[in-house]
C-alpha cells in the first residue's frame, strides 16, 4: 500500500469509528442561527438540527420526520419549497443562498437564506437533498465593506410608507443609483426596488395577521398607495392575494412561538447571519 492508499484508508477508518451523523449534529447544533434539514425525493423530512425542528414550530426533530413543508407552512409557500426540492433532486445541481420570506411558527415574517444540494445513494443516483438555512441579520459583518448599505436599510425601514425612488435611497447614503444597485445585488442578491418592495410586504403581513383592517387601508399604510398595486405585488412575491394570505393564517392553528418578540424582524429589516 503506498502512501496515498494509506491515507485514504486511515481517514476511512477514522470515519467508520464514527457514531452516524455526530459530524453533521455537532457542527450544525453549534453554528449560532444556522439549521439544517435533509428530505427524501418525495420532499419529506429525514432529519436535521433540533434548532431547524424549533423554527418548524416542534420540540423536536422527531416530530418532523415523515412529515412535509405543506405540514407546517401555508400551501401558498409550501408549493414553492416543493418545487425547488424537485428541481434540485432532478436535475442534480444546487439552489444556493436564495433569500426567502418565510413565515414563523408564530405567524411573524423571518427572511432566511436557503442553500439545497442534491444527495446521491450508493449507485449515483440522486435520492434527496440535504440543505441549510439561516435567518439574515444585518448586526454581523454583512455591512462591514459597505457601510452605505446600513444607511439605505435604515432609511427604508424608517420610510417604506411613504412614496420612495431609489435616487432617494441612493442620496440617502451619499452614493449614486448605480454604485446602490451594484452593491444591493452584490449584498443581498435583490435590487434597491425589490427590497422596497418585500420590506412593504412585510408590514402588510403583520397588518393581515394582526389587524381588521381594511385592504385598502393597509395598502395605505404600508406605501403601496392603492390596493391593486399591493394585490400585483402579493402576487408577484408570494404567488397569493392578499385576501387568500389573511384567511390561510387564520385557518392554521396558534402554533408554539419560536422566537421571543423582542427576536423578531421588523417590517422593511434585512438582516444577515
Amino acid at each position: 500500500m503506498n502512501n496515498e492508499q494509506s491515507k485514504f484508508a486511515m481517514a476511512e477508518s477514522f470515519m467508520g469509528a464514527l457514531k452516524s451523523g455526530q459530524i453533521m449534529t455537532l457542527l450544525f447544533e453549534n453554528i449560532p442561527g444556522v439549521y439544517y434539514f435533509y428530505k427524501d425525493r418525495q420532499s419529506r423530512f429525514m432529519g436535521g438540527s433540533s434548532g431547524f425542528a424549533r423554527l418548524m414550530g416542534e420540540a423536536s426533530i422527531d416530530s418532523i420526520i415523515g412529515k412535509a413543508d405543506h405540514d407546517f407552512t401555508p400551501k401558498f409557500l409550501a408549493d414553492v419549497f416543493y418545487a425547488d426540492d424537485q428541481w434540485v433532486m432532478e436535475t442534480g445541481k444546487a439552489i444556493q443562498n436564495k433569500i426567502e420570506l418565510v413565515p414563523a411558527a408564530d405567524g411573524s415574517l423571518d427572511w432566511l437564506c436557503t442553500t439545497k444540494v442534491p444527495l446521491s445513494g450508493e449507485c449515483g443516483e440522486v435520492i434527496g437533498l440535504a440543505g441549510t438555512t439561516r435567518i439574515i441579520r444585518d448586526t454581523e459583518s454583512v455591512y462591514a465593506d459597505h457601510p452605505e448599505m446600513r444607511t439605505v436599510v435604515e432609511f427604508v425601514r424608517e420610510n417604506y410608507s411613504k412614496k420612495i425612488l431609489a435616487v432617494d435611497m441612493a442620496a440617502a447614503a451619499g452614493i449614486s443609483v448605480s454604485s446602490m444597485e451594484r452593491l444591493f445585488r452584490r449584498t443581498f442578491g435583490l435590487t434597491p426596488l425589490m427590497y422596497l418592495r418585500r420590506a412593504r410586504l412585510n408590514a402588510a403581513c403583520r397588518f393581515l395577521r394582526d389587524s381588521q383592517l381594511e385592504l385598502a387601508e393597509i395598502a395605505v399604510r404600508c406605501g403601496f398607495n392603492d390596493q391593486t398595486n399591493m394585490t400585483r405585488a402579493f402576487r408577484l412575491e408570494l404567488n397569493i392575494t392578499p385576501l387568500r394570505y389573511r384567511r390561510s393564517f387564520q385557518k392554521m392553528p396558534k402554533l408554539r412561538g419560536r422566537r421571543r418578540s423582542n427576536e423578531r424582524l421588523q417590517p422593511g429589516m434585512l438582516q444577515e447571519a
